[in-house]
């Protein structure tokens, strides 16, 4: 009697792995991090929506605010900051594990324009 009992469970949870429904999700972006270039944070972003695409809000600004996109481990985010003068960032980059993704960040400057490239690491929170 006791070994039907566990019998169901296991088997149920067999399937479910078989199927790719498992209780987490890879490459799962969702949440708080932190990004930097250097030794310093330069800018915490919430990233809310589903595992493949969402909205990404500058962490303590009200208005700083862009999209993502996630797929096969790679990541693609952009969005306007308020806290760094209204500069548009654009993000390129992959899952190095679940809790770090490096990758490089295009920051452009409306006025007068200019851009520049830098290498960053985006640390979960």
């Amino acid at each position: 009697m006791k070994i039907e009992k566990l019998a169901l469970p296991v088997l149920l949870a067999l399937l479910l792995a078989q199927a790719g429904c498992s209780g987490s999700e890879k490459n799962d972006i969702r949440g708080n991090w932190s990004f930097r270039f250097g030794d310093e944070e330069q800018f915490a972003l919430t990233f809310q929506g589903n595992s493949e695409k969402g909205t990404v809000k500058e962490t303590g600004s009200e208005h700083g605010g862009g999209t993502y996109a996630v797929s096969d481990g790679e990541v693609v985010f952009n969005f306007l900051s308020t806290l760094i003068g209204g500069k548009s960032c654009n993000f390129r980059g992959a899952f190095v594990s679940e809790d770090r993704i490096n990758g490089n960040m295009e920051i452009v400057a409306p006025y007068p324009p200019f851009a520049w490239t830098v290498n960053v690491v985006g640390i979960r929170l």
